[in-house]
């Protein structure tokens, strides 16, 4: 199990301030449970409002940094974290050493959900230190800043050669996945529908979209558990559901398409804890079984080469997990 945190750092003084250590610390006795350093560091931080990364790790007067981390529980659970933060003061580079920024731990309670998606293989593309992945995108939204895809997925269709359609690849409905079922992953209750905006009828001439506009044609439901499942970019014409409806694990909401702000046709999945797309913070989610088939060490290579297969020494059935990043997987059909 891994934790996802984003610590922001804001300078409030009159000189510049460079990071350059970062630790969580259990809060109850201080047990050391994550630090970065040098390029790993570097990796996970970012400028509010610069460049995606920072390389310096320098916030200036007046500014705010994010540290996006994650860190394995190894098998503990604390319930309360505290962070240790080392910085240098330009331009003397005396170093500084706080304590604090005490947050408190929530774990996964809900249950394991369903498909969202028959057969296979799926690439389930999703990356923690991708500087513009769905990870680090904060919206602001009535005044508060959110991530809501902090575990979203985006569900891509492969052959087992690694091609993502037949013929041109610039035609949506030429692309492996498009216009299949997306599947209800609970039994839940429709909460909104969105089935209005067209479809481009190229991917390269996709247009831009406004940030309303960002999740096109989408489903979203309320589980049982209070958190919300997203299904986004569905296919003009191809949802079947309405807000209050209820639907069970497995249902039919609509087809995978292309309309938003999308690069190809796909699913984006992902669980928050409200019910709009882009204001409220994304919450983690575990699929109760699929198959591991493989996985894209290098993601650049999806729809160029094959995947890579699972090794040997590694299971193919998977239960109560979240895919592992870029992992290429089956679902019952």
């Amino acid at each position: 199990m891994q934790v996802f945190q984003e610590l922001h750092l804001t300078n409030f003084s009159a000189t510049p301030l460079r990071l350059s250590r970062v630790m969580v610390v259990d809060a109850q006795d201080g047990h050391l449970l994550a630090a970065w350093i040098g390029d790993a560091l570097r990796q996970r931080f970012a400028l509010i409002g610069a460049a995606a990364t920072t390389p310096d790790l320098l916030v200036p007067p007046g500014r705010r940094g994010v540290v996006y981390i994650e860190w394995p529980t190894h098998g503990q659970a604390p319930r309360a974290v505290e962070h240790v933060v080392e910085y240098t003061a330009q331009p003397d580079a005396s170093t500084v050493v706080v304590r604090g920024a005490r947050a408190t731990v929530s774990y996964p309670t809900g249950a394991a959900l369903g498909p969202p998606l028959r057969g296979g293989p799926w690439v389930a593309i999703h990356g923690a230190g991708w500087a513009t992945g769905h990870r680090r995108v904060f919206n602001v939204v009535d005044g508060t800043a959110r991530i809501p895809g902090r575990f979203a997925i985006d569900w891509v269709r492969v052959d087992a050669a690694g091609h993502l359609a037949r013929g041109d690849r610039d035609v949506p409905s030429n692309w492996l996945g498009y216009g299949v079922d997306v599947l209800a992953v609970a039994d839940a209750t429709v909460v909104a529908v969105r089935d209005s905006m067209a479809e481009s009828s190229s991917v390269s001439g996709n247009p831009k979209h406004v940030l309303a506009e960002d999740a096109g044609n989408f489903v979203t439901i309320r589980l049982g558990d209070g958190r919300y499942a997203f299904y986004e970019h569905l296919r003009p014409g191809s949802i079947v559901v309405g807000p209050g409806q209820r639907v069970h694990r497995g249902d039919v909401l609509g087809g995978l398409g292309f309309t938003g702000a999308s690069t190809g046709p796909h699913l984006h999945f992902h669980v928050a804890d409200g019910p709009s797309p882009i204001g409220a913070e994304g919450r983690p989610f575990a699929l109760d079984a699929f198959d591991l088939l493989g996985s894209y060490d290098d993601l650049g290579q999806l729809g160029k080469a094959a995947w890579k297969p699972r090794r040997e020494d590694e299971a193919e059935q998977r239960r109560g997990e979240w895919p592992a990043e870029n992992a290429v997987v089956r679902f019952p059909d």
